[in-house]
């Protein structure tokens, strides 16, 4: 059992247990938050909720579980306190503003009611009890606004020291755009077919080295049967298979790769064009980071807040 500052008036207390879940026992009260009280039944369906969804299906050994059950409690803690700062501010969301967000909701997905709503039922829950969430998480915007909004003071010194030390998040990977000739090979091949559809590929890998234009050449090979190809486009260096990007290493745009032998045939690759892995523009990634370090403070400074809520509180955990 934990209190923490002042105390109830001992009728007080009774009034509370009298008066909830059809007068439970005093056994069957996990916590008393002011003047609302926390069930074991309520703790239980919001550790069967953590199973469900949180951990699905991961197995949680039993002697973990009641650090688990701790864990959960002082965020139920926690959303009772923010509830009646709610209540005692008189906070409250319009209709009007849950379909703003549905809305919003709705354009950034690029989905229609009928398919929001079937999302929603695939997850088990009904629309109507979709915008209750939406309702209690727009109150806690309003109110993380209301206590915390002036205390966030993000900087363009900040913004700039974040984005040096995470450079690397900001650099954008290498791409490669590619053609390709395939000679292919006939089903089950023998050696001496292999050696003449390799030695095609490699009398046309002498034409384009020496100056040939790529597009002739492919038509005329397309034409005579011997090969087929065209442009591949483009891919990160990194989805690209080992054999390939052996034969790549090293080439420049405009180069071609030496024949590389494949189930299907014998690929000769040219790189069209190159783009090297660059740095974004620190213009361009400003507004990102910055809503990304708001973001941060609001946090750590509502747990400050909620943490300052506690102890000004009168909290008794009772299991």
């Amino acid at each position: 059992m934990r209190t923490l500052k002042r105390t109830l008036p001992i009728f007080l207390l009774l009034l509370l247990v009298a008066g909830t879940v059809h007068a439970e026992l005093v056994s069957k009260i996990a916590a008393i938050v002011n003047d609302d009280i926390i069930t074991t039944h309520q703790l239980d369906l919001k550790l069967a909720e953590y199973f469900a969804n949180e951990a699905r299906g991961r197995k949680i050994p039993p002697q973990q579980i009641a650090a688990l059950r701790e864990k959960l409690l002082d965020r139920m803690i926690d959303q009772v306190l923010v509830k009646q700062q709610i209540k005692s501010l008189g906070l409250t969301v319009s209709d009007a503003e849950i379909d703003q967000a549905i809305a919003d909701v709705q354009r950034k997905n690029k989905l229609t009611r009928e398919q929001l709503s079937k999302a929603l039922e695939a997850q088990g829950m009904s629309y109507d009890a979709y915008r209750e969430k939406l309702r209690a998480q727009l109150l806690q915007y309003k109110l993380i606004g209301r206590q915390v909004q002036s205390k966030i003071d993000v900087t363009d010194t900040d913004i700039r020291l974040y984005f040096r030390s995470h450079i690397d998040d900001y650099r954008e990977p290498p791409f490669v755009k590619l053609a390709n000739l395939l000679f292919p090979l006939p089903q089950h091949a023998d050696d001496a077919q292999i050696a003449e559809v390799r030695q095609r590929a490699a009398q046309a890998l002498a034409r384009l080295r020496a100056g040939e234009d790529f597009s002739v050449l492919l038509k005329e090979l397309e034409a005579s049967g011997q090969a087929q190809g065209g442009e591949m486009g483009r891919f990160k260096e990194g989805e690209l298979s080992g054999a390939i990007r052996e034969a790549l290493a090293g080439l420049k745009t405009g180069d071609y790769s030496s024949p590389v032998q494949t189930l299907a045939g014998f690929l000769i690759f040219k790189v069209v064009d190159r783009t090297p892995g660059h740095i974004r523009n620190f213009d361009q990634v400003k507004a990102e980071i910055k809503q990304k370090l708001v973001d941060e403070d609001r946090e750590r400074q509502f747990k400050k807040w909620t943490t300052t809520l506690k102890k000004d509180s009168y909290i008794d955990i009772r299991i």
